[in-house]
């Protein structure tokens, strides 16, 4: 049994991210500063997050936005196919898996407001 950990996920003004897979999941340890963001897009697996540090909430569309604020040591979970964005208030770091591989979506038209002035990923 062994565990590989990879650098994961980090991206310049974004923050540190570390990941792996384990038993058909895939986890990452993620920083996320404060003026960036993580999300904007959508998953075909539920997304469950632990916030470790820090202070964010997501924030999902689910016919209207719905702000969950996240507590340190408590599971959230974003359900599969809910657009989501997450809103860092401080530097965080969150633990965060997916019931199966990471595969994104990115979702246009729900959160232009939060990303126009922050730092994220730009996909083109």
């Amino acid at each position: 049994m062994g565990l590989k950990i990879e650098k994961w996920g980090g991206f310049e003004g974004v923050g540190d991210g570390y990941g792996f897979h384990r038993s058909g999941k895939f986890f990452a340890v993620l920083e996320t500063m404060v003026g960036s963001y993580r999300g904007n897009h959508i998953h075909p697996y539920d997304q469950h997050t632990i916030l470790l540090e820090g202070k964010a909430s997501y924030i999902k569309f689910e016919g209207k936005r719905v702000e969950i604020p996240l507590h340190k040591g408590e599971k959230v979970t974003i359900n599969a196919g809910i657009p989501h964005i997450l809103n860092v208030e401080e530097d965080c770091i969150t633990l965060e898996w997916w019931d199966g591989g990471f595969l994104s979506e990115d979702c246009v038209g729900y959160f232009e407001d939060i990303t126009k002035s922050r730092i994220g990923i730009k996909r083109v």
